[in-house]
Formats: structure tokens, sequence, C-alpha cells
């Protein structure tokens, strides 16, 4: 099974050392996925803050494989951003994005905070964990 790593859990293993949701991570999926808007807003908040971010990239870069933005995952976002406004349940764009890449590659979304993601349609693959 493939994974798809939300910011919460980067934020959990890199900056509050949780070891244990690293390992059971790395022991259930075959493969994690890391949306680039999930390594933005990691290094975002570091650089905010006059933190080095060297080798905070390099950290999540081995900790799977970054995946940019494709047509693919460009449309499937819009699609998810248009239902969710006409509905009246908008949420961040960056959770709109990492929806989308989890459903192009047909994965699941590890995350620490689903709140929002409940409200994705056919997002029925979350993997939340209790930090």
């Amino acid at each position: 099974m493939h994974g798809v790593v939300d910011t919460s859990i980067v934020i959990e293993i890199f900056d509050r050392g949780d070891d244990i949701l690293l390992e059971n991570i790395m022991n259930r999926y075959s493969m994690l996925y890391i949306p680039w808007i999930v390594v933005y807003e990691y290094l975002y908040g570091h650089k905010y803050l006059g933190r080095d971010i060297d080798h905070r990239r390099e950290a999540i870069e081995k900790l799977g494989r970054v995946i940019g933005i494709s047509q693919e995952i460009l449309v499937k976002a819009l699609e998810i951003d248009v239902e969710l406004h006409r509905k009246g349940q908008t949420i961040p764009f960056t959770d709109i994005l990492i929806a989308a890449t989890t459903l192009v590659l047909n994965a699941e979304l590890i995350t620490a905070d689903q709140r929002y993601y409940t409200r994705i349609q056919d997002l029925e693959n979350i993997c939340t964990t209790n930090s």
C-alpha cells in the first residue's frame, strides 16, 4: 500500500521527534509520497522563523518521493475545489492539493488532522494517527 504524507505528519516526525509514528508508517507503507505543497508548507514555517531549512529538506526527501503538480492532479484539485465551494464547505487550498494528489495516486492519506479531509468525496482512505 502507498501513502501520501500530510504536513501534520511531517511536523510530528521531524519537529516533535515521534519515532514510533515514523516506524509505524515505514512498516505499513511500501511507498511514501510527499506532495510538493507539504514540503513548501513545512519549510515555510521554519524559514519564516529564521531556521536553516537545508537539513529539513533533505530529511523530507529521504522520507519519501516528493510529488510535483501534474495536469491530472491540477484537474482533480479543480474538481474538489469547485464541488466544495458549491456546497459552501471551503477548505484550505493546501489540503485540496494534498487530497487531489492522494486520489490521483490511488493511495492512503496519512494525517494527524483529518477535519477538512472528511468533506472530500471519494477520499475514503484516510489513516489518522493519535500522536
